[in-house]
């Protein structure tokens, strides 16, 4: 595995924030009467609930699949799937989610995908992912804003996050004249500070340059292709906001209808999805019981976080986790039997 004492690091972690922030909810709430009511919860809705996280994976594995077929990778979708686990785990553990698609492509390269492609791959589902939770996170801000009360601020600070960087891929892709000139800008900048290792950024910046220019020219050339990946991002992202109303489900609930519970979570996801801390850990347990305390009341809404959370995050991450080992040891083997 690339660089195992960091991945360790950052598995160390997010298990100390983990820690950390349970200790700080449950300083607030009975731990034992929040597990007896999650241990009380109806199994068939827990059990769709990790359904709809698992087709999380499948929605985007056929949008990087789809792609790669074009460039002439024959990869299956279960393959593809196993890409999005191990980037799922990456983005898990690093601050931002900032290693799981290097990871993706890091992977992909192992088993014969050229870098440029998988990068390609990438792209197009990173556009088409931040164009589908930008619009849903603002329709469910309309919808819902009262329920963040004094907490309107991290919306918004989540929303300028996520729009900045959609805004600089749109640059990136669509206007390569401008950003190059951006790009020089910024390289002088760096140059007049005297930044460290600026010879190696300065190849970073091109290949970025270059990788957008690619992507380009492929959505260009591929509009088909492009709007399937937005639908897949589409559904990928209904997919993991249904969880939270299967959780709620789970507990006999029924006042708030299938509709009304994604655009809330939709509303939460873009509040904490640019937060710098690995899985968005203590933010993302915050928010869930300032927005769900109405609609769960007091005594649920610690067992519906722990659900929420354990499904759509702890659960997955614990998988991937697996997912990873299993194939850097299939790897490991795979290179000692072409060696032998």
């Amino acid at each position: 595995m690339k660089n195992l004492r960091q991945v360790l690091s950052n598995i160390f972690v997010l298990v100390v924030l983990i820690a950390f922030t349970f200790l700080i909810i449950f300083n607030n709430f009975d731990f034992n009467k929040t597990i007896e009511i999650v241990l009380d919860a109806k199994f068939s809705y827990i059990l769709i609930s990790i359904l709809c996280m698992s087709l999380y994976y499948v929605f985007e594995g056929i949008s990087i699949k789809n792609v790669l077929n074009k460039l002439g990778d024959k990869v299956s979708l279960l393959k593809t799937i196993k890409f999005t686990y191990i980037g799922f785990f990456f983005s898990g553990i690093t601050p931002a989610a900032s290693g799981g698609q290097p990871m993706e492509i890091y992977y992909m390269k192992k088993e014969k995908i050229k870098v440029n492609h998988g990068a390609l791959a990438m792209l197009v589902h990173l556009i088409s992912y931040q164009i589908v939770i930008i619009i849903l996170g603002i329709i469910g801000f309309i919808l819902n804003k009262e329920l963040l009360g004094d907490s309107l601020w991290i919306f918004y600070a989540g929303l300028s996050l996520n729009l900045f960087a959609f805004t600089i891929m749109v640059i990136g892709v669509f206007y390569p004249k401008f950003s190059k000139k951006i790009i020089a800008f910024v390289i002088k900048i760096m140059e007049k500070f005297k930044v460290k290792n600026i010879d190696q950024k300065k190849e970073r910046i091109n290949k970025a340059v270059k990788e957008y220019n690619e992507g380009a020219k492929f959505i260009k050339n591929n509009y088909n292709i492009f709007l399937k990946s937005i639908l897949m991002a589409f559904l990928q992202m209904v997919s993991y906001y249904s969880v939270v109303y299967f959780v709620y489900r789970s507990f006999g609930l029924d006042s708030y209808n299938y509709i009304e519970m994604l655009f809330i979570q939709t509303m939460l996801f873009i509040s904490v999805s640019s937060i710098p801390l690995p899985g968005s850990v203590g933010v993302s347990e915050t928010v869930f019981l300032k927005i769900y305390e109405t609609i769960f009341g007091l005594e649920l809404l610690p067992s519906a976080m722990i659900l929420n959370r354990g499904i759509n995050f702890y659960l997955f991450i614990f998988i991937c986790t697996l997912v990873v080992i299993i194939n850097n040891i299939w790897l490991k083997l795979k290179e000692t039997n072409q060696m032998g």
